[in-house]
């Protein structure tokens, strides 16, 4: 059987989607579990701060799935996973979640003004990188590499 190669725009769309929908929101929680972890009073003050997290994780999952190809829906999960990733996101700018410090050491600024700063100047990226994904993911090279054999793909 001919082997068949992952097209470099699928792989670009995979791994672009991984970081800017999967991996980067998952920062700001990591901040806060990593200053909870040193001592630090740090409670994000509603269950949204979580959101993107959780999202964000499902993305990472779903983003090696894409990669493998397996199993042939993971392409229509992997684009219902990004497009929900956006809506998070948008919905995050809109009504942004608040940090609440209660002593504990931390100054010199608001935490989560900053994470609000980072995640608005993100939201353009993060359009253009699902505008991109949507547009490659339903191109024929990526639907064939999607519907193919699993033992056909040569990494």
């Amino acid at each position: 059987m001919k082997r068949r190669f992952r097209p470099l725009g699928l792989s670009l769309a995979i791994l672009a989607v991984f970081l800017t929908l999967g991996f980067f929101p998952l920062i700001p929680a990591l901040f806060v579990v990593l200053l909870k972890a040193e001592g630090h009073t740090i409670d994000p003050g509603e269950s949204a701060f979580w959101l993107p997290s959780l999202v964000g994780i499902v993305v990472l999952v779903l983003s090696v799935f894409a990669w493998i190809g397996r199993p042939p829906r993971a392409r229509s999960l992997f684009l219902i996973a990004s497009v929900l990733a956006m809506l998070v996101t948008l919905y995050e700018a809109i009504r942004p979640a608040r940090l609440d410090f209660s002593g504990g050491g931390i100054s010199g600024g608001s935490l989560d003004n900053a994470f609000q700063s980072i995640q608005l100047a993100l939201i353009p990226i993060r359009l253009l990188v699902l505008l991109y994904t949507l547009w490659y993911l339903n191109r024929a090279p990526a639907r064939t590499y999607f519907a193919r054999p699993a033992n056909a793909v040569k990494r």
